[in-house]
């Protein structure tokens, strides 16, 4: 069995002492128990687990659906575990791209067998360190690394690679979407996604990148900025 050490977003503290109690059944290592989205980042960033366990409803201003983005950033995969079953949260946390969705009342073994399958994704999910692009009538391979941002533009994107700007008919979201689980990107602004590789400095109103460009940081993100590059 793979080793693995997983964390519990959970409000309910009698559901999250269950978890807890299962995992430790299963022979994996629980992390610290969270019900908040800051307690939540904060174990991310501070004790990285393999796997999170993520209830989408939870009390505050944020959601499991605020988690997940910000353990996408992180590259920390996870699974929702939720009772919410209608279409809408369907929909929503399918963009967040999970490794599973576990609809409550759950069992020991639905559980078991649902952290199975995650463990197995990502003991077996190769990191992707780049990108088709197209380039004229085709399409030419791009490391993310190159990539210093991506700006929205109406119905396209712009990227910039390196000193070149490269327009594509997406939008940002549909961008975003696209991109391997191991990117190293994380969105700024509503019209802004940096790569965390160029960041050089940054205050509370923008950011200064490699190439000298200096990006706004929207003000509803700059803790998700903060939490993506490990600032407690």
């Amino acid at each position: 069995m793979q080793h693995l050490r997983i964390a519990i977003v959970e409000d309910e503290m009698i559901i999250a002492g269950d978890i807890y109690d299962f995992i430790l059944e299963f022979g994996y290592e629980p992390c610290e128990i969270a019900s908040s989205y800051e307690e939540a980042i904060k174990i991310a960033t501070e004790q990285k687990p393999d796997l999170f366990l993520l209830d989408i409803t939870l009390k505050g201003s944020k959601s499991g659906l605020d988690i997940a983005n910000t353990l996408q950033e992180l590259r920390i995969p996870f699974i929702f575990i939720t009772s919410h079953a209608d279409s809408n949260y369907i929909t929503a946390a399918k963009e967040t791209r999970p490794y599973g969705y576990l609809i409550k009342p759950f069992t020991k073994h639905d559980l078991f067998a649902a952290i199975e399958m995650a463990a197995s994704h990502v003991k077996h999910h190769p990191l992707t360190s780049s990108l088709f692009i197209p380039m004229g009538k085709g399409k030419q391979r791009v490391a993310l690394k190159e990539i210093i941002f991506v700006k929205a533009n109406g119905n396209y994107v712009e990227l910039q690679i390196q000193t070149k700007r490269i327009a594509l008919r997406k939008n940002l979201k549909e961008f975003e979407a696209k991109l391997p689980l191991s990117h190293t990107f994380v969105r700024v602004h509503k019209s802004y996604l940096v790569n965390r590789k160029h960041i050089v400095s940054y205050n509370q109103m923008e950011l200064n990148l490699s190439d000298q460009t200096k990006i706004p940081i929207g003000r509803t993100f700059y803790n998700d900025l903060r939490y993506a590059l490990g600032v407690a």
